[in-house]
């Protein structure tokens, strides 16, 4: 009997070889909001720990239908939430998503996570490739003194 998805399996996994993500996510967490909300940020700090500059050019979240990369910028005397298309990321650059800056936005949520749960949280480069963490749900920012200086 002819089973082809094994060879195609093997074939990609023989072609391609294994390289170690360049990037490192941590200090993930998202905001706990009242459960009739639909949306939440999602927040954490990613360094490319690889030798290439590193392109990250969306999101995803579990139990979120979308999850986009904004930033929460000054214009006109009052601010606003900008999309972010591309964050490149130079060998040994770190960006931090917090409150009142560059975030992530989980929309379309099945449902608001309670405080005390996870959500895995990924940033996908253009190459496709996902680097995920599991963070935290809590109603308020981690203490001061958390957080990575970048």
């Amino acid at each position: 009997m002819f089973r082809p998805l094994p060879l195609i399996v093997l074939g990609a996994a023989l072609a391609a070889p294994t390289v170690a993500d360049p990037l490192a996510v941590e200090d993930a967490w998202v905001r706990a909001l009242p459960p009739t909300q639909s949306v939440t940020a999602g927040y954490l700090v990613v360094t490319n720990r690889g030798d290439d500059t590193v392109r990250i050019v969306g999101a995803a979240a579990s139990g979120a239908g979308r999850a986009e990369l904004h930033e929460s910028r000054a214009e006109d005397g009052a601010m606003r939430m900008v999309p972010v298309a591309v964050l490149p990321l130079a060998p040994g650059e770190s960006a931090s998503f917090e409150p009142g800056g560059l975030h992530l936005m989980l929309k379309d949520l099945e449902r608001m996570p309670a405080p005390g749960e996870t959500v895995r949280l990924c940033l996908i480069t253009d190459d496709g490739e996902p680097s995920c963490a599991d963070a935290a749900v809590r109603r308020d920012a981690p203490a001061a003194g958390h957080h990575h200086e970048h």
